[in-house]
């Protein structure tokens, strides 16, 4: 069984690792994060190191690859960016939980993980690092741009496209036939009847509010 690390030691990289743990699909070594101590234990897992330490850490237990437990957007970009110029050569695994119902002509790609219960229907494009958390809805024909996510219980109709690092927060639903732009975030319970441009903020049902926001601006709590 392969080796792999978790990068960011969060409440989702617990999710990941109960993935990981009923399909019996990696050996996880532990956590890297810059921004924890050490020796700290998570679901039952330390961490090693940090980012800095990754050329060490991945000689010493041959590791294969990270995954990114990391919910922001923006953040796991950044972060995937960090470990690529290491020129490591580490893979990026995709963590699926064995309850997701996935149409067969989805892939999967490297870096998405897909949790408890979600469903992606037929012809979905599902980008790279992307994030679709529990009890989502993907329609047929959607897009999902790399790095994009839906938060737990997004519904989102058929010929739906979302842009790159774009997130929708919990039970949101969108449309069909509705394009949400890139770095945008629709708030979580709104119901989205139309197209929504780049770099937005927009909640209400239906959207009644959208305001401007940057690409690294928080949206999790």
């Amino acid at each position: 069984m392969k080796n792999v690390l978790i990068s960011g030691a969060s409440g989702h990289s617990k999710m990941i690792i109960d993935a990981i743990h009923k399909n019996n699909s990696y050996n996880i070594i532990g956590f890297i994060d810059s921004y924890k101590e050490d020796g700290e234990t998570i679901y039952g897992y330390e961490i090693i190191g940090s980012i800095a330490d990754l050329k060490q850490i991945k000689e010493q237990h041959n590791i294969y690859g990270i995954i990114i437990g990391v919910g922001d957007n923006f953040t796991r970009n950044e972060l995937k960016d960090k470990i690529n110029d290491l020129s490591l050569g580490l893979e990026f695994p995709s963590v699926v939980h064995p309850s997701a119902i996935i149409a067969k002509d989805v892939i999967i790609p490297e870096g998405t993980v897909v949790m408890p219960n979600a469903v992606i229907n037929a012809n979905a494009k599902i980008g790279r690092f992307c994030i679709l958390n529990t009890a989502t809805s993907l329609g047929h024909d959607c897009v999902m741009a790399d790095f994009s996510s839906l938060a737990s219980g997004a519904t989102i109709g058929g010929n739906v496209t979302i842009g790159f690092a774009s997130a929708i927060c919990l039970k949101a639903s969108i449309i069909q036939n509705v394009s949400i732009g890139d770095h945008t975030v629709i708030g979580a319970a709104s119901l989205v009847l139309k197209s929504i441009g780049d770099l937005k903020q927009a909640y209400g049902v239906p959207i009644h509010s959208i305001k401007d926001r940057e690409p690294n601006s928080k949206y999790l709590g």
